[in-house]
């Protein structure tokens, strides 16, 4: 989840979804072996937004819209609320995957594994401490209300970039040996840590 600060503007909820969200829920549709999966990591990502919502609403903090892209959501939430609430905010959407994947025992076969999976590799997907996921605005609060003056944001800056080399570099060698997708998701997380910044 990726949270964006909202002036008032007295509009109702605006849901968006933009084109480069329709091509890949489209690509994976067609990928025939991937339509199971692409279909519980669709449920998954619905499941961690509702995480955040339900968190805003709880907080009483207004929700203005939603945007699905290719690379994720992001909430528009008129923020406003104490820092533990900020926290919970961010960790409401990882902590609903943990949940889900712990609940899936009730579910059959091979679906309750997939499914537990999933939302494990979403949560802790969403954890890594990289701006704009919800692991690196969980470190800026945390690292923010340890460290005095800037120097909690400039250690969390830090470890988002740490964070990022590490990806890419493990994703060079790993390209290397004929696999590219760490590469891409290093890739990825470095715009993100440039975008946050």
């Amino acid at each position: 989840m990726r949270t964006a600060a909202q002036p008032r503007t007295g509009r109702r909820f605006a849901f968006r979804a933009t084109p480069g969200f329709w091509v890949v829920l489209a690509l994976l549709i067609m990928t025939e072996e991937g339509y199971g999966l692409s279909l519980l990591f669709f449920a998954a990502a619905v499941c961690h937004e509702l995480g955040h919502l339900l968190a805003a609403w709880a907080l009483g903090l207004p929700v203005e819209g939603l945007t699905l892209s290719a690379v994720g959501a992001e909430l528009r939430i008129r923020r406003g609320c104490s820092w533990l609430g900020e926290l919970a905010l961010a960790l409401a959407g990882p902590g609903v995957n943990l949940l889900l994947a712990l609940g899936c025992r009730r579910l059959p076969g091979e679906t309750r594994q997939l499914f537990a999976g999933v939302n494990v590799i979403l949560a802790c997907f969403n954890l890594l401490p990289v701006p704009p996921l919800d692991g690196g605005q969980a470190v800026r609060l945390i690292l923010g209300r340890l460290l005095p003056g800037r120097g909690g944001w400039r250690t969390a800056r830090a470890v988002a970039d740490l964070t990022c080399g590490g990806a890419v570099g493990a994703g060079l060698w790993l390209a290397w040996r004929g696999n590219p997708t760490l590469l891409l998701l290093g890739l990825w997380l470095t715009m993100g840590r440039i975008r946050g910044k």
